[in-house]
């Protein structure tokens, strides 16, 4: 007769779930879209509708969906037990780097919800995006879309089958896309034409943030020319997102205002043409911004909305040139993080 210890010798080891198997990173991927979605939709309804409510339609779409991605998140860090590089351990868990980051983004959003509403009946309306409580919730946005981001990396680094790593090759170019979006997000007000800061802010915003994205996509490489089309799924998502806006408010949902959508294509041509020739990640960046300068520049001037001035960008290139150096430097130093664990793993 068998002892227990024989018998459990033989059973097979539980099966390690993954993050997709889950259902994790789907609802990841949903809601890092639904978020930045709600959030246009809301900045519309304000500029056009006002703020009657707490509880209006962007409102409740966007909590709704913070949400869902705080439980999902929670879920997942309770039932992923893998033993890897990538999960640290804490009182028994093994807790997935990535979708901790997820989980503290979510939580900082929810919590903003009420702290945004108690300072709108001490202060009155915001006229602002970049208000205190408004950047509470969008660090946690960015945060959780970062962490979505790692979650599909740390992902393809486990996953032993060819085909599932391409997968998740292709899924972390999706969330650098949906992560490019939050960065411009911050230019909401230029975009929608109603900035209560200096016209000066929004070329070298502009050219500096999504530099970051695409060097950091580029120097990641899950597929090739990865920040082109990182670039190409971020411009299609805005292309939708008008799409539901203008949707949207022929059936009184929405405002009739319509963020500009930033040229941003050319720019990650560039990066990833430099980064096939070994070029320095900090003189991409500064070519990548000088790109995004020229070619948004012409863009503004064809449009009715914001225009960027000849006396704007007198001073606005220079500092935007070197922001833009610097996220070239940190998105590649962010990709070297990360293959770098990779190969410790």
């Amino acid at each position: 007769m068998r002892s227990l210890q024989d018998l459990s010798r033989s059973r097979p080891a539980p099966r390690a779930h993954d993050l997709w198997s889950l259902g994790v990173l789907p609802v990841l991927a949903a809601g890092a879209l639904s978020g930045l979605l709600g959030v246009y939709w809301d900045i519309a309804w304000h500029i056009d509708i006002g703020r009657d409510t707490f509880f209006t339609l962007p409102h409740n779409f966007l909590y709704a969906g913070m949400a869902a991605v705080l439980f999902t998140s929670l879920y997942g860090l309770w039932r992923d037990r893998r033993a890897t590089p990538f999960h640290l351990p804490f009182r028994g868990l093994r807790l997935h780097a990535g979708v901790l980051m997820v989980a503290v983004g979510a939580a900082l959003v929810l919590l903003f919800a009420p702290m945004d509403e108690l300072w709108h009946r001490l202060f009155g309306t915001d006229l602002t995006l970049w208000a205190p409580m408004h950047l509470i919730g969008l660090l946690g946005l960015t945060l959780g879309g970062f962490g979505a981001l790692v979650s599909a990396w740390i992902e393809r680094r486990l996953a032993e089958d060819p085909a599932r790593r391409q997968f998740y090759g292709g899924l972390t170019l999706y969330f650098a896309a949906v992560l490019m979006g939050w960065s411009t997000l911050y230019l909401a007000e230029y975009e929608f034409n109603v900035p209560q800061f200096p016209s000066f802010f929004h070329p070298v915003l502009l050219a500096a943030l999504p530099a970051f994205l695409m060097v950091l996509a580029g120097r990641l490489a899950p597929r090739p020319w990865s920040a082109t089309w990182v670039t190409l799924a971020f411009s299609a998502i805005r292309l939708a997102f008008a799409g539901f806006l203008i949707g949207t408010s022929s059936l009184g949902l929405a405002g009739d205002s319509r963020p500009m959508i930033p040229l941003l294509l050319l720019s990650a041509l560039a990066v990833d043409g430099l980064l096939r020739y070994g070029t320095a990640p900090w003189l991409v960046g500064l070519v990548a911004g000088g790109v995004t300068l020229l070619s948004n520049w012409l863009l503004v001037g064809l449009g009715d909305g914001i225009v960027w001035y000849g006396a704007v960008m007198a001073t606005a290139v220079a500092p935007a040139l070197v922001l833009s150096a610097l996220a070239g430097w940190a998105g590649a130093a962010v990709a070297g993080s990360l293959k770098g664990r990779e190969v410790r793993a």
